[in-house]
């Protein structure tokens, strides 16, 4: 089945499941880096705003040999337990007052995403840009956002100062830094992978002997750390709090370079003299190329921040990060 007739078909269905009392819409969502995710928007039809499924992952599942019919039960499904956002309607939003302390702030990269970046709010971090968003409902599937415009700005009466005065605010007190070793972060994931059959002695046993393994092939390269926030969603943005890398630094008592692991976290490691910055960057680009989704990818660049300096600067010249019109 085609894409398009996919997406045809989803919605015909709901209309029919749902009645006439709701209405169906076929939306495409500008995503990070240029990626234009499709989905389908579900609302009664005396309310104004809807939330969206995504639909290219259940096209996968058809392409995989899944059924329509059961791809449909599931997006219905889907829908019945998550029907909408109860509390932010559009009075909600046209109210500064009422969101102001839901105004957070991420990191993306500037040049993949130049054309959204006229629409919206920003500030240069490095090759990067800071931009707000609203940090809207925590759900089990995740949070529930909604990027901040310029209209946005008009609308509520205040200066792009006013705004970001407040996203550096709310940012690092709603969603904290957290900083832990590459192994932890692993044994986590291990288990929320694993469930009841995870072995937390059979796993230290594999990363004790992978560090030694490390150390004897490797003895200079140290330990990873990973910076993110407790949701680990665009925790990147965590390496801009202030003090957090600082304090980090002087804690281990040497320079750091920061890895961009992803919008959602970046990696830290101690500096050294030895290290070639642009085989690192290298490095970072080939694992966004092959590893990274193109919507979470941050950039290919090393950083580094040097305590006598208090500063972070761009210490490499890898390819600049390009955008995507790929769905």
């Amino acid at each position: 089945m085609r894409y398009e007739i996919f997406l045809q078909t989803i919605k015909e269905d709901l209309e029919k499941r749902l009645g006439s009392d709701y209405q169906v819409t076929l939306r495409s969502i500008p995503k990070n880096n240029g990626v234009i995710w499709d989905g389908v928007s579900i609302c009664p039809k005396e309310e104004d705003i809807a939330p969206t499924i995504y639909l290219q992952d259940f096209y996968r599942e058809l392409e995989g040999g899944q059924t329509l019919s059961h791809i449909c039960d599931r997006i219905y499904q889907l829908y019945l337990k998550n029907p909408g956002l109860p509390y932010l309607d559009s009075n909600v939003l046209s109210s500064y007052q009422e969101v102001k302390d839901r105004i957070v702030y991420k990191l993306v990269n500037t040049q993949a995403n130049s054309a959204l970046l006229k629409k919206l709010p920003h500030i240069p971090f490095h090759d990067m840009s800071m931009v707000c968003y609203l940090l809207i409902e925590q759900r089990e599937q995740g949070y529930v956002t909604a990027l901040i415009h310029k209209d946005h700005l008009r609308a509520w009466k205040i200066r792009e100062k006013d705004l970001f005065l407040t996203a550096i605010q709310n940012t690092p007190a709603l969603l904290p830094p957290v900083i832990q070793p590459m192994s932890q972060v692993l044994k986590q994931l291990a288990q929320e992978a694993l469930g009841d059959g995870y072995d937390e002695d059979a796993l230290d046993s594999l990363i004790k002997a992978a560090e030694e393994r490390r150390l004897e092939n490797e003895p200079l390269f140290p330990t990873l750390y990973v910076l993110t926030n407790p949701a680990g969603v665009n925790g990147a943005a965590c390496m801009a709090y202030p003090q957090v890398i600082k304090n980090f630094a002087d804690r281990l008592g040497q320079d750091l370079l920061i890895l961009p692991s992803s919008i959602h976290e970046v990696l830290l490691v101690t500096d050294a003299d030895h290290y070639d910055h642009e085989d690192m960057s290298q490095m970072v680009n080939d694992i966004n190329l092959t590893e990274v989704p193109p919507e979470d990818r941050l950039s290919n660049q090393i950083y580094r921040y040097r305590r006598k300096d208090d500063q972070i600067t761009i210490v490499s010249h890898g390819p600049a990060l390009s955008g995507t019109e790929n769905r």
